[in-house]
């Protein structure tokens, strides 16, 4: 009887191992799945982090290429400016040299103003002395004059003869006489070979000299 058993209850139990190892497979499977997909998290976590690195590296160079633009025009900018400062100071420059011609012109201009302003001063004074010098001089020929009367010719007595006494270095056959006042009466006369003194008289009319140097006042 046992051996009847035995062969009948054999293959349910063969059955009974291959669907425990289905269901074990399965439930291994499963089980795994959770740490695959711990596994699968981290590695698009890795995709996605790597992407928005790549675009913020790109936005980085995409403004880091236009800072690079601006600076390139910034210093074009500046080297420009820098150029019309250097010409602009250079031309400043050529003002200031302009500037200093003119001033050094001026300062030698206002120089000569004065010293012909001083020239001219002194012209003025030196006129002003020359003018005083000639009419002194002209007194002294009017008095010279008023004083003198010639050594030749008939002069008349409180006009071209004022009275008083005169001297004349004479001559040979110097001769002078006081007549009246038509001339017709000698009042006194002298014929001098040398000097000759003459006195005038207020009274006298007329004087005549002859072959006579000029007659001097002397008193």
């Amino acid at each position: 009887m046992n051996d009847n058993i035995k062969p009948n209850s054999a293959p349910p139990f063969r059955r009974a191992s291959k669907g425990a190892a289905l269901l074990t497979y399965w439930a291994i499977l499963f089980k795994r799945m959770p740490t695959l997909s711990a596994q699968r998290t981290p590695l698009l976590a890795l995709v996605a982090t790597g992407a928005v690195a790549a675009v913020a590296i790109a936005t980085l160079g995409v403004l880091l290429s236009s800072q690079v633009d601006q600076t390139v025009a910034v210093r074009a900018e500046l080297s420009s400016k820098s150029d019309n400062y250097d010409s602009l100071r250079s031309d400043w420059n050529k003002q200031n040299d302009t500037i200093s011609g003119l001033r050094s012109a001026v300062g030698v201009a206002e120089r000569r103003e004065e010293n012909l302003l001083s020239a001219e001063a002194a012209l003025t004074t030196r006129s002003s002395a020359l003018d005083t010098r000639e009419g002194e001089i002209k007194v002294a020929e009017d008095v010279a004059a008023a004083n003198t009367f010639a050594g030749e010719g008939t002069f008349r007595v409180g006009v071209d003869v004022q009275p008083g006494q005169y001297t004349s270095e004479g001559g040979t056959n110097c001769y002078w006489a006081r007549l009246n006042s038509t001339g017709d009466d000698i009042i006194d006369n002298d014929l001098a070979s040398g000097p000759a003194v003459l006195t005038v008289q207020a009274s006298d009319g007329l004087i005549k000299t002859s072959n006579c140097a000029p007659f001097t006042k002397t008193g």
